[in-house]
């Protein structure tokens, strides 16, 4: 019987430094939807503004708009409504992500259509001020020199906090980023 052994097709050193550069560009992130980990605690709406566990973010939303909306989901045949929109275009969907309705609520921010990639659309904090609950967003828009993929995007994020029986109102900063 005649053994086969496999000689590598590139040298060590070269397959070395491509498997780094694979782990960095993905440990990097993606333009696409990622969901979050899970079980990060979740504490009350009147906490720092920080105090929320994302759910999913991303540039791919289903939920159609003309507008940046916001979405305050308190019950489960809301938050499966909902999550069948924002998941229309991707096959196959995956199910809702279990929320605690008993002591929490989703909070959906969802940015216009995008005429192209490189746009984000991220919760910066949720707190209650004088009577009213604050959804900080912060919009970054590509500059024009930057190299975006040519397709229409709807940036999202979506994320879990403690009940609230007050309207959430958006609130958006804009930044555009270079770059050169």
């Amino acid at each position: 019987m005649r053994s086969l052994t496999r000689t590598p097709f590139l040298p060590a050193a070269v397959a070395t430094l491509l498997l780094l550069a694979l782990a960095a560009c993905s440990s990097a992130g993606s333009s696409g939807s990622t969901p979050a980990t899970q079980g990060s605690p979740t504490v009350p709406v009147n906490a720092p503004a920080e105090v929320f566990e994302t759910i999913d973010i991303g540039d791919q939303s289903g939920v159609a708009g003309g507008e940046p909306q916001i979405f305050k989901i308190e019950t489960q045949a809301e938050w499966e409504e909902l999550w069948s929109r924002h998941q229309a275009n991707v096959s196959p969907a995956p199910g809702a992500p279990d929320v605690d309705f008993s002591r929490e609520m989703v909070i959906a921010a969802v940015d216009q259509t995008e005429p192209s990639g490189g746009y984000r659309f991220e919760i910066t904090g949720i707190e209650e001020i004088e009577g009213r609950l604050v959804v900080r967003v912060s919009k970054t828009i590509p500059g024009s020199d930057c190299i975006v993929t040519a397709v229409i995007t709807q940036p999202f994020h979506v994320v879990r906090v403690a009940k609230s029986d007050l309207e959430p109102e958006l609130l958006i900063s804009e930044e555009t980023y270079s770059c050169g």
